[in-house]
């Protein structure tokens, strides 16, 4: 076989870079029904039951394909769509090890070419026109089989499926005035030519040669009712990665929307986030400054697209930002596609209930600029939310220019830190337990190309506080504290971390009650009783 010596080798691009042009990007899918509903363009509102069949990463979005010829859409690959930036003088092959497709193999069949597929991907889903129309778009086969293994039995393929009223399929994704499907034989350098180019030596992505732009296309009747599927398979073996590029209508599209703080007209920005930055932090692509209550983003361009809405802190104190339409943070908010954006763009923010509490939460935002011959900085107007043990903001600030932030009057309460910074995912995080007026420092996070990670330790800061009749004793322990009551009631003490972690909780009663410690690590610890004004650090040792 042509690629035995291929076995469990994997080298698959995600980012092609071209010296002149903005490079290819990709992404995870989100929203596949979005997707297809993009492609489609014209028929937003007619796509139903969407299924994909397809390994992890095997299907992504790709933008800013102008080096290929196509604009945004969905990428559909018989290996993977994600790992390191590499010109086609790399390499890309995945084994799968997933099962090729029935109809891909049948195609081929009925072309005498009886070869097995391997590693199919595909994509089924219904769809009932809204009006009789001809359905169109735009997309290119890439593959590593190029150029040496054309006109061979590796003819990686790529068919467009329709089944009018229940009628068999008909692929129509074809050269262009034949029925022959669109595969490695069919163009190449020698078969259909005029269709080919030949990538070997470029920068422009990872795959040795790729089609021109074809179109496929069919006419859709209203009232009929069509099922399709578009699919991709390796032939004869599983190596040698061939990948399918659909676009996205080309087209220029408005959002707009009612924006409202507790059901009221609204000041503050609105900022709309390209689904997929082309720097390491994203930049909105539009900042809008709105002041009636409204907004209107116009000439978006077909995508996907999230967008923060951040009311003005001087009329609307207390109100956090938010995605729409409810979303914390970029990775738990809805997305929006464009053309087909089918819901309202309303969003409605509401003020937060202040903290009545008496703790402190503070740290400091890095930013490692490494990639820019440069050291890790302070990290301005982060969004960091405190999220409480019900998954709900309960405050917000901002990194001031030092990259330090701070929570003030934190109830008694578990919390964590969501960092907001647009597709940039939060990796790590702080486990943080206030149990009374105490400080917590050292909550700091930093900002790296692969994600934003917790750093270092949590410390809890707190002075002790004396109760006549309540002491503890030796300090230092080692096995066993004892609890000394002289009051006629029972008390409660809490052992906690330096870092807010409740280690354990007991009850005592009048008297002298012993508690056992020899399974905690030697390090300082606090002693708490909230209710009756008693705080002691002590110190276990081994």
């Amino acid at each position: 076989m042509k690629k035995s010596f291929l076995a469990g080798f994997l080298l698959i691009s995600s980012t092609f870079t071209s010296r002149a042009q903005q490079s290819i990007q990709f992404a995870p899918v989100t929203n596949i029904d979005m997707m297809i509903a993009n492609i489609f363009g014209i028929q937003c509102g007619s796509i139903s039951n969407v299924q994909v069949t397809a390994a992890t990463d095997q299907i992504g979005r790709f933008e800013f394909g102008s080096n290929i010829g196509l604009n945004s859409g969905l990428v559909m690959s018989t290996g993977l769509v994600s790992g390191g930036s590499q010109p086609s003088t790399a390499f890309s092959s995945t084994t799968l090890i997933t099962p090729g497709d029935v109809d891909i193999d049948a195609f081929g069949a009925a072309a005498g070419q009886s070869y097995p597929s391997y590693d199919a991907g595909f994509i089924e889903f219904d769809f009932t026109p809204t009006s009789s129309d001809t359905v169109r778009f735009n997309y290119i086969l890439a593959s590593e089989e190029y150029p040496e293994f054309a006109n061979t039995s590796f003819t990686d393929r790529f068919l467009f499926l329709i089944s009018e009223n229940g009628a068999p399929y008909v692929n129509v994704a074809t050269i262009p005035s034949t029925i022959i499907p669109v595969e490695i034989n069919s163009i190449n350098a020698t078969m259909n030519a005029q269709y080919y180019i030949d990538n070997s030596t470029s920068l422009n992505f990872v795959f040795d040669g790729y089609t021109v732009p074809l179109e496929a296309k069919f006419f859709a009747q209203a009232g009929g009712t069509y099922h399709i599927k578009l699919v991709i398979a390796d032939v004869s073996d599983s190596a040698f990665d061939s990948a399918i590029f659909l676009d996205e209508q080309n087209a220029y599209s408005n959002v707009s929307g009612a924006l409202t703080v507790n059901g009221l007209p609204a000041s503050g920005t609105l900022e709309i986030f390209n689904f997929i930055g082309d720097t390491l932090l994203a930049q909105p692509i539009q900042t809008l400054v709105v002041s009636s209550g409204t907004y209107n983003a116009d000439s978006l361009e077909t995508g996907m697209y999230h967008i923060r809405f951040t009311p003005d802190p001087a009329t609307f104190p207390g109100v956090a930002p938010l995605y729409y339409t409810s979303g914390d943070t970029w990775s738990t908010a809805s997305v929006i596609g464009i053309p087909c954006f089918f819901n309202s763009g309303n969003i409605n923010s509401t003020t937060l209930t202040p903290l009545s509490g008496d703790g402190v939460i503070g740290g400091t935002i890095t930013i490692d600029t490494n990639f820019l011959h440069a050291p890790t900085v302070p990290f301005e107007n982060a969004l960091i939310k405190l999220i409480n043990s019900a998954n709900e903001t309960v405050a917000f600030t901002y990194s001031d220019v030092n990259g330090s932030y701070q929570f003030t009057n934190v109830p008694i309460g578990s919390y964590t830190l969501k960092i907001d910074v647009p597709y940039i995912p939060q990796l790590t995080d702080h486990q943080i337990t206030m149990a009374g007026n105490q400080t917590v420092s050292g909550a700091n996070f930093e900002i790296m190309t692969n994600g934003i990670f917790a750093l270092g330790d949590l410390v809890l800061n707190v002075e002790d506080t004396d109760n006549q009749f309540v002491s503890c004793y030796p300090n230092p322990a080692k096995n066993v504290l004892t609890v000394s009551n002289t009051m006629a009631e029972d008390i409660t003490i809490s052992i906690y971390s330096l870092n807010g972690r409740l280690m354990s909780t007991t009850v005592n009663h009048p008297g002298k009650t012993q508690i056992d410690i020899s399974q905690l690590s030697s390090g300082v610890y606090i002693l708490k009783s909230e209710s009756h004004h008693f705080t002691q650090r002590v110190v276990k040792q081994n």
